[in-house]
């Protein structure tokens, strides 16, 4: 399953140029996937994440900043297991949760890019569950939820 979300980020200024390239590359890389090229869906898709990272702490708005975040890593993950990848896939998805929760953490971090990534964590938690109890036990995943603060009790006594 490829996630597609993505907004009509087209508009005027540098920002928004980017989010529309970020966007023009996801869907270049979703055609890609669908038609089984995952070689060059991986071009797309790893083109997509740099833009991703590069824009996150500067996107006017957080939320979509985040979701662009998680996005590329969750499209990247889903073309690494159609290539029987799933530790490289299991990978992304902690890196991304992990860079969210990091992220929510940081006092160096803007209120709302802090807020958007506590609330796209628990979006990313709940990829890592699916993960592992479709593809089975993953070391990092394991890692991951343990540590989890997008709940107020301990994670050993939640998962």
């Amino acid at each position: 399953m490829t996630l597609t979300w993505v907004k009509g980020w087209v508009g005027a200024t540098d920002g928004e140029s980017s989010m529309a390239h970020w966007k023009a590359q996801t869907l270049s890389g979703n055609r890609h996937f669908d038609a089984g090229e995952h070689a060059r869906a991986l071009d797309y898709y790893q083109q997509a994440l740099w833009l991703a990272r590069q824009q996150f702490p500067c996107w006017p708005d957080a939320d979509e900043a985040v979701a662009a975040l998680v996005v590329a890593h969750h499209n990247l993950a889903d073309l690494l297991v159609a290539m029987t990848l799933p530790d490289r896939a299991a990978d992304m998805l902690c890196h991304v949760h992990d860079c969210l929760l990091a992220t929510s953490q940081s006092p160096a971090r803007p209120d709302p890019l802090r807020a958007a990534a506590l609330r796209h964590s628990r979006g990313t938690r709940t990829e890592l569950l699916a993960f592992v109890q479709k593809h089975g036990h993953h070391d990092g995943i394991l890692r991951c939820l343990g540590q989890c603060q997008c709940q107020t009790e301990p994670a050993h006594r939640l998962h």
